[in-house]
């Protein structure tokens, strides 16, 4: 069956297209086209030779003329040759260097580079979309739909969500270029799937999103670890005295104390002012200063974050009212939680912890995730980056500023969703860090306009150039229309003074 089918994708091939052929030298991964018509950058091509059926993209492309050469300084000697040309003389020639994606084999699931480069001479066809069908929109088990193909808008593009849990995801874009869109829509395809999904949502932009359980910021105070509790005081990690303190009130606190958390835990901190001096004093006035905020957090006996959670929906943790050190003590504690109760639940066969895989969503990455600080967030991050795929616990990153980002946790995403990115700095971090990124696909980066982005790594088979699907109910985190409510309020204040 397999066999018959590639016999079928090459007649199909021969009857496409002949965009070109093979010149000079090449190598298995890379080759030069000379092409009868212009090459679109993300093109895709197909070659058979040496018994290998070949995809490609196009990764340069160039149009010239021997005839209008550089050399000219007279823009009326091009007007004369443009002029003289005569019907169906070829006044230009089109170039271009492809990038060889690998052979399409058996069912398109995994493609190889072949051993053997194309050799020049090489009949080059425009790529039969029962090829990119087979490879980009596969219809096993996993698979979801998130866009089509930017330059094949027939064609779904088809990603494995499979290996987003076990193998972790960036979604990285200047802002404005699309992120939040994306993620609502992995959300959305998660749920379809049955699958449990949890986003950290820094600026409230997926509360509008239908079937989606919104869940408050509140932590259970006896829950919480000595660097959350730090966190939340605005202590600094390097107040040693000062976490001494608090460390050994915390440790003091019971079930039974639990239920007066601030004041048990004033009284002992003043109670240690005597020994541990000033240390102990700012404790005491962190306690005191954050008492009336931290009771909207801190709830006693609101119970483990994990038991709000609904299994196959879209959870969302709303973090925008909260200041930064604080939702970064939210997110840790939540991550911490995550990953312990999927432990839990792997090595009791499900018995006990949270029975069902499930994905983790940062927002605003850059800020809990830094690279040049440490925060809680990092430190539980950086443990489902590197525990999370055994235990089934996938963690999405979401950044607009990616050489902000902790290399250590992006050299461990698996998969890469980038958008739009200008900036050589964040190109080059990209570049260094993330395994799957090609230099290929770091120069097609400032080309892509709003909601098209390159998609790599485990999820797909091949980079995928790709239009992502518009998330229609999701409206926060879109641009606001300045002008518009400018004419709107000024309307509404005239009709008042008129009235």
């Amino acid at each position: 069956m397999a066999l018959q089918k590639l016999v079928e994708l090459g007649d199909a091939a021969k009857e496409s297209e002949v965009v070109g052929y093979i010149v000079g030298e090449s190598k298995p991964y890379r080759a030069e086209i000379l092409a009868f018509r212009p090459l679109a950058m993300g093109e895709y091509l197909y070659m058979e030779y040496h018994g290998y059926r070949v995809l490609a993209f196009v990764a340069n492309s160039i149009t010239g003329s021997t005839v209008i050469s550089r050399d000219l300084i007279d823009p009326r000697d091009v007007e004369r040759l443009v002029k003289s040309v005569r019907v169906g003389e070829r006044l230009f020639y089109h170039r271009g260097v492809i990038k060889i994606l690998g052979s399409v084999e058996n069912d398109g699931h995994k493609l190889h580079i072949p051993a053997i480069p194309p050799p020049p001479g090489t009949e080059v066809y425009k790529a039969p979309k029962t090829v990119l069908e087979m490879v980009f929109s596969p219809r096993r088990h996993g698979y979801v739909r998130i866009g089509t193909l930017l330059r094949e808008p027939d064609i779904e593009v088809r990603v494995n969500i499979n290996k987003v849990v076990s193998r972790h995801l960036g979604v990285l874009a200047m802002t404005g270029m699309g992120k939040s869109n994306l993620v609502a829509l992995i959300a959305k395809r998660v749920e379809e799937l049955g699958g449990t999904i949890v986003i950290f949502d820094y600026h409230g932009e997926y509360t509008s999103l239908r079937n989606t359980t919104l869940i408050k910021p509140v932590l259970d105070p006896l829950r919480l670890t000595l660097d959350e509790l730090a966190r939340l005081l605005n202590i600094p990690r390097n107040a040693t005295r000062q976490r001494m303190v608090l460390k050994e009130c915390l440790d003091s606190i019971d079930e039974e104390t639990a239920k007066e958390f601030f004041n048990v835990m004033k009284r002992c901190v003043q109670g240690r002012v005597a020994r541990y001096g000033t240390s102990a004093q700012k404790v005491l006035d962190s306690l005191t200063v954050y008492e009336n905020f931290l009771k909207r957090i801190l709830k006693e006996d609101s119970g483990d974050v994990i038991d709000r959670i609904v299994m196959g929906a879209i959870n969302v943790v709303d973090l925008s009212e909260l200041h930064l050190n604080h939702a970064d003590a939210v997110i840790a504690h939540w991550l911490s939680r995550l990953l312990e109760a999927r432990k839990v639940s792997v090595w009791s066969n499900g018995s006990r912890g949270f029975p069902t895989p499930l994905i983790a969503v940062i927002e605003e990455a850059h800020v809990f995730i830094p690279a040049d600080e440490d925060t809680a967030t990092k430190y539980s991050a950086s443990l489902v980056a590197r525990e999370g795929r055994k235990f089934g616990l996938g963690l999405v990153i979401v950044s607009q500023r990616p050489r902000g980002l902790d290399p250590t946790i992006l050299s461990q995403l698996g998969n890469l969703a980038i958008l739009r990115i200008v900036h050589p700095e964040d190109q080059a971090y990209i570049s260094k860090y993330c395994e799957p990124v090609m230099q290929d696909v770091m120069e097609e980066l400032p080309g892509l306009n709003i909601g098209e982005a390159i998609l790599l790594g485990e999820w797909v088979p091949i980079p995928a150039a790709t239009r992502i699907d518009l998330v229609s109910e999701k409206v926060s985190g879109m641009d606001i229309d300045a002008v518009g409510i400018w004419s709107r309020y000024g309307k509404k204040e005239l009709d008042l003074q008129v009235s």
